[in-house]
């Protein structure tokens, strides 16, 4: 497959994971509302990132792994790339906590699925800015 091919993959499948991380935040914010509209977010969380979110950022992880160039000696390159992987690992941990936090809210365990809302919210502050940071340094190396 051509770089060409590969790099456009790439960017698809990174601008719809972050749609799908915007469309998480929507519904996250809203999730203190009731027990009820808790459980409901669990629910639709869990969906979305078995569905949506990741088959995307696997796809990123994939092309990204792909199209490293171990020959590059830019400092800002590998800066984008661990970046990149900052945020796919950040997403895999969030991941896993959502498919919990979902087994939590199903037992009713309300203490379970606050501690997994928590674990995501702090994550995300770390691997969302990763992943933004990975895009403005693949811009900057263009």
């Amino acid at each position: 497959m051509s770089t060409d091919i590969l790099l456009k993959i790439h960017l698809f499948a990174v601008a719809f994971w972050f749609g799908i991380l915007g469309a998480e935040l929507v519904i996250e914010r809203t999730r203190t509302r009731s027990a009820a509209h808790s459980q409901a977010v669990a629910t639709q969380h869990y969906w979305i990132d078995l569905v949506f979110e990741t088959p995307a950022f696997m796809t990123a992880l994939i092309t990204g792994l792909l199209l490293i160039q171990p020959d590059q000696t830019s400092l800002v390159y590998w800066a984008k790339v661990v970046c990149g992987l900052t945020a796919v690992a950040g997403n895999v941990a969030c991941t896993l906590a959502i498919i919990k936090r979902k087994s939590a809210s199903d037992a009713s365990n309300r203490s379970e699925v606050i501690r997994h809302s928590l674990f995501v919210d702090r994550l995300s502050a770390i691997a969302a800015p990763a992943g933004l940071m990975a895009l403005l340094l693949a811009a900057f190396c263009i």
